[in-house]
C-alpha cells in the first residue's frame, strides 16, 4: 500500500487512513506488520503485529518528536532512527520545523483520527466475526499505547509542553486496548456457550437408552478441548502475551461455570449416570493441563497459593474443586460409600483442608501425583523432581519466555535439569571442532534493534547436529558457571570434564593459538569478554604510537590487572580447580591455567580484528608489513596476537604475571562463594537479578534462548528423566526441532492420555482413599450430591438388588 511521505503530517494521516480503509474494504482484512519477536511482551505488552497504518504513523510521529526535540524518543531502535535521520537528509528533510507544543498537538489529533478508524474497523470485525481483522486493531492499539508511553516519559519534565493532552491520548487507547479484549473474549465465550457445549443427544440425562453404547463420553466436552487448544495457540500466536493470557484465563473460567452447573446439578438416569462421571473425569484432566498457562509457578498451578493468585485462578480451582467431590460421591461404588459413612458423619471429608495441594489436582495429574503422595501435601514437600517438572510445566506453557522462571527451573534440586543436558551430551562432551559462527540473522521487522538475538529459532538450535551439541554443551556450561559456586562446580562441571580423555589438551601453552576447542573451554573463555576490547584498542593504539611488542605485552598485563574487578570471579574458582587437576604433562603459560585462559581469549579477539588480512603471514613477514602500510589496525592485531604465544618466554614478563596472579587470589580468596540455586527457588526477586546479569551479555542470552528451546523441544525427554513420565517413546534428547502434534492426536488426546480413562479401566482411583481426605465439604453438599443419584431416587425400583437397597437406607438414615 503506497503513502505519501512528504508534506504535513494530518495530511499524510488523513490519506494514510482512506488508503488502509480502501484496502479494507477491497480485501476484508487490513495490511499488517510483524514485530521484531525480541520485543514482543514484556512490561508493556507489545503485540506480535500491528497495522501497517499504525507502523506507519509511529514512524512519522517519531520523525515528528527528533524535529521538536533535536534527539530521538528511544521507542525506535538506534538503528532504524539512524536510517531514517540519513535518508531525510539525502531528501531535503521531511519535517521542516516543529517545537515541543505543536508536537504535542500534532500527535494527538493524529491519535484521535487514527483511533475513529481503529473503531470502524473493530464495529465491521464483530459484525462480522472476524477475528484475523479484530486481533489486528488489537495490535494496532497496542503499539500506539505503547509509543505514547514512551513519549510521555520522555517530556514528563517539559514545563512548557501539554502533557495532559499527550496522557489523555495514552488513555484512551489503553481503554480501547482492554475494551478490545473484552470484545474477544465476549466472542469466544458465545461461540463456547451456543456451539461448543451443545448437543442435544449428549445432554439428555433423563434418556434410559445409554449414550454410544455406554463406550464414549460427550462430543462436547471433547469439541471443547480441541477448541480450548486451538484458541489458545491462535491468541499466542497473534495477540500481546499478557493480554492472551487474560482473555484464555476468562474463556476457561466462564467455560468451566457451565460445566460446573451443568454436572454438579444434573439428575441421570441410570444408564446415564454413567456418562456424567465420565465426563467430569475428562474435564478435570482437561483443565489440568490448560491451567498451566495462566500461572506463574507452580504453587498457582496446584492450587497452593490460593489466597494470592488472580481471581480466575482462585474461581477455577473452586470449580474444579466442587467437579471432584461432585465426581467422587457419584462415581464411588455404593459399598464404598457405605464403609465411609456407616460410623455416621464424623468423616474426614467434613474436616477442613489444608493449604497443601488441591485435592482435585492430585486426581488429575496421576502421572505426577501417585497415590503415596497424601492430599493435603504441601508442595515445599514433595519429591524435588516432581517440583521442578511442575514449575516446568508452568514455564512451557506460557505466551512468552519467562527468564527468571527458565534461569529457576534449570537450577533447582542442584541444577537437576541442567545435569541431565551435560549428562546427555557425555559422549559429545569433548568434541573438538571449531566454534561455530554465530548464524543469527536480524528478522528485519519492526522494532528490531539488528543485534542478532532475535534470530529464528530453529537457527539458535542449529541445522547441523554437530553444531547443535557444540552450542548446547557450551550454553549449559556457561550458565553452571554463571550460578554455581566453587563446591557445585567441582561436584557437577569437572567429573565431565576430567573423565574425558585429552581432555587437558586446550591448556596446553603450545595450543593457545588453536581456534579448535571444546565448548566447555569456549565457555568458559566468554567470561573475559567484558575486558576484552579495551585490551585491543589499548594496544593496538599503543603500538601504532610507536610502541614495542615488549611494551605492548606489558600493556596488556596491565590492562587485565586493572580491569580484573570486571571479570565474574568463577572464571579464577573454574581455572584453580582445573589447575589443581591438570596432567603433569601439561604445561600452560607461566604454568597456571588462569594466564592460559586470559591468553587464548585476548588471542582469538585480536584474530578477529585481524580477519580483513586475506592471506596467510609469516611471523617473519609482520614488521615489514607494518612499516610498509603505516601501521594498519588490523597487522598489528595479529602481530599482538602472535607474541602473545610466547608472552612468558625468557622471563621477561614473569614478574608482572606473578603479580597479577597475587592480586587476583587475595581478591577472590576475600569473598564467600555462596550457592545461589536455593535462592533461586525461593526467592523470585533474586532470579529476577540473577538472570539480569546473564542477559547483560549476549553469550548469556544465547546460552539461555539455546536451553529454553532444548528443553521445549524434548519436553517428554525430561519429564522422563524426571519420573513424571512413564511414556516408552524412544526420544532424542539431542534433537533440535519442535515435534509437531497433530490435530487426529489432540482431538483424542488430552496431552499423552486418551479420552474416557476412567470408562475404559485404563484408570482405577481408589475410592475409598479418596473419601476419606479432608476436604472442608458441608454435610448438606454432600447429601445434594449422593441424593442424586440413581440408586437414592429410586429405591422401589425392582432392578435394584436388594442388597444395594439395604446400603442405600443405611447411608439415608446417616444423613437424617
Amino acid at each position: 500500500m503506497e503513502v505519501m511521505e512528504d508534506g504535513n503530517l494530518m495530511d499524510k494521516v488523513n490519506i494514510l487512513i482512506q488508503r488502509d480503509m480502501e484496502y479494507y474494504t477491497k480485501n476484508q482484512t487490513i495490511l499488517q506488520e510483524t514485530i521484531c519477536a525480541g520485543i514482543i511482551g514484556g512490561k508493556l505488552d507489545f503485540p506480535r503485529s500491528a497495522s501497517f497504518a499504525s507502523v506507519k504513523l509511529v514512524l512519522w510521529w517519531e520523525k515528528e518528536f527528533e524535529a521538536a526535540h533535536k534527539k530521538p524518543s528511544g521507542f525506535l531502535p538506534k538503528s532504524k532512527c539512524k536510517k531514517d535521520t540519513q535518508l531525510d537528509d539525502d531528501n531535503g528533510g521531511i519535517v521542516k520545523d516543529s517545537d515541543p507544543s505543536k508536537f504535542v498537538s500534532l500527535i494527538v489529533k493524529s491519535a484521535d483520527q487514527l483511533l475513529a478508524h481503529l473503531h470502524v474497523l473493530t464495529q465491521e470485525a464483530l459484525d462480522h466475526a472476524d477475528l484475523a481483522v479484530l486481533t489486528g486493531t488489537i495490535g494496532a492499539s497496542a503499539l500506539l499505547k505503547n509509543c505514547l508511553w514512551f513519549y510521555i516519559r520522555a517530556i514528563k519534565d517539559e514545563k512548557t509542553t501539554n502533557i495532559e493532552n499527550l496522557q489523555t491520548s495514552y488513555k484512551k487507547y489503553h481503554e480501547m486496548c482492554e475494551a478490545l479484549a473484552e470484545r474477544l473474549l465476549d466472542l469466544h465465550c458465545r461461540l463456547i456457550s451456543l456451539y461448543i457445549l451443545q448437543d442435544a443427544e449428549c445432554l439428555d440425562w433423563e434418556d434410559e437408552k445409554p449414550f454410544f453404547e455406554s463406550e464414549r463420553g460427550s462430543y462436547t466436552i471433547q469439541m471443547w478441548w480441541l477448541y480450548m487448544q486451538g484458541t489458545k495457540e491462535d491468541l499466542w500466536s497473534t495477540v500481546p502475551p499478557r493480554m492472551a493470557q487474560r482473555v484464555f484465563g476468562g474463556m476457561l473460567n466462564e467455560s468451566l461455570t457451565i460445566l460446573t452447573v451443568r454436572y454438579t446439578q444434573g439428575v441421570p438416569s441410570e444408564t446415564r449416570n454413567q456418562l456424567i462421571v465420565v465426563d467430569i473425569s475428562n474435564v478435570l484432566m482437561c483443565i489440568a493441563e490448560l491451567l498451566p498457562a495462566l500461572c506463574d509457578n507452580a504453587k498457582e498451578l496446584t492450587g497452593t497459593s490460593y489466597n494470592t493468585g488472580t481471581k480466575i485462578l482462585r474461581d477455577i480451582h473452586t470449580k474444579c474443586q466442587e467437579l471432584y467431590t461432585c465426581l467422587l460421591l457419584r462415581a464411588a461404588p455404593i459399598d464404598i460409600l457405605n464403609k465411609v459413612f456407616h460410623k455416621g458423619l464424623d468423616i474426614e471429608m467434613c474436616k477442613s483442608k489444608t493449604s497443601g495441594i488441591a485435592p482435585w489436582m492430585t486426581f488429575a495429574q496421576p502421572n505426577i501425583f501417585d497415590e503415596k503422595i497424601q492430599q493435603g501435601t504441601k508442595i515445599d514437600d514433595l519429591n524435588p523432581d516432581i517440583y521442578i517438572a511442575l514449575e516446568l510445566t508452568v514455564l512451557l506453557s506460557q505466551p512468552q519466555l519467562n527468564w527468571a522462571q527458565l534461569l529457576k527451573v534449570l537450577c533447582m534440586n542442584k541444577y537437576k535439569i541442567l545435569q541431565i543436558i551435560l549428562s546427555s551430551m557425555r559422549e559429545y562432551f569433548t568434541l573438538l571442532m571449531e566454534k561455530p559462527l554465530n548464524k543469527n540473522s536480524t528478522c528485519s521487522y519492526f522494532l528490531c534493534n539488528e543485534e542478532g538475538s532475535c534470530g529464528d529459532e530453529n537457527v539458535v538450535s542449529g541445522n547441523l547436529q554437530a553444531i547443535h551439541y557444540y552450542n548446547l554443551i557450551l550454553s549449559s556450561t556457561e550458565i553452571l558457571l554463571f550460578v554455581g559456586n566453587k563446591t557445585d562446580l567441582m561436584d557437577i562441571l569437572l567429573p565431565l570434564i576430567i573423565e574425558q580423555p585429552n581432555w587437558a589438551y586446550c591448556l596446553e601453552r603450545r595450543h593457545v593459538w588453536n581456534q579448535i576447542r571444546p565448548a566447555w573451554y569456549e565457555a568458559i573463555l566468554n567470561f573475559t569478554t567484558e575486558i576484552l576490547p579495551i585490551v585491543a584498542d589499548t594496544v593496538i593504539h599503543a603500538i601504532q604510537t610507536e610502541a614495542t611488542m615488549y611494551q605492548g605485552m606489558s600493556i596488556i598485563l596491565a590492562c587485565v590487572s586493572q580491569f580484573w574487578d570486571y571479570i565474574n570471579p568463577t572464571l579464577y574458582r573454574i581455572s584453580s580447580l582445573l589447575q589443581e587437576h591438570i596432567l603433569a604433562d601439561i604445561v600452560p603459560l607461566n604454568n597456571s591455567t588462569l594466564v592460559q585462559i586470559l591468553v587464548c581469549s585476548i588471542y582469538s579477539y585480536l584474530l578477529r580484528k585481524s580477519r580483513e588480512i586475506k592471506k596467510e603471514v609469516r611471523i617473519e613477514e609482520i614488521t615489514s608489513m607494518i612499516a610498509a602500510t603505516n601501521n594498519p589496525p588490523e597487522a598489528i592485531a595479529l602481530a599482538v596476537a602472535e607474541s602473545l604465544c610466547s608472552i612468558d618466554e625468557d622471563n621477561k614478563h614473569t614478574n608482572q604475571i606473578d603479580e597479577f596472579l597475587s592480586q587476583v587470589k587475595s581478591y577472590v580468596e576475600s569473598e564467600v562463594a555462596v550457592s545461589t540455586y536455593k535462592r533461586l527457588e525461593e526467592n523470585q526477586i533474586f532470579a529476577e537479578v540473577a538472570v539480569s546479569e546473564i542477559l547483560a551479555s549476549d553469550t548469556g542470552k544465547n546460552s539461555l534462548k539455546m536451553l529454553y528451546w532444548f528443553v521445549k523441544c524434548n519436553a517428554n525427554y525430561i519429564y522422563k528423566m524426571l519420573g513424571v513420565n512413564d511414556e516408552v517413546d524412544d526420544i532424542q534428547p539431542q534433537r533440535g526441532f519442535l515435534k509437531q502434534i497433530s490435530l487426529l492426536h489432540t482431538m483424542f488426546n488430552i496431552n499423552s492420555r486418551p479420552f474416557d480413562q476412567l470408562l475404559s479401566g485404563k484408570w482405577q482411583p481408589n475410592w475409598l482413599k479418596l473419601l476419606q481426605n479432608p476436604m472442608g465439604i458441608s454435610k448438606d453438599r454432600i447429601w445434594k450430591q449422593i441424593s442424586q443419584r440413581w440408586e437414592f431416587r429410586n429405591t422401589s425400583s425392582t432392578t435394584i438388588p436388594p442388597n444395594t437397597i439395604l446400603m442405600v437406607n443405611n447411608i439415608t438414615s446417616s444423613f437424617k
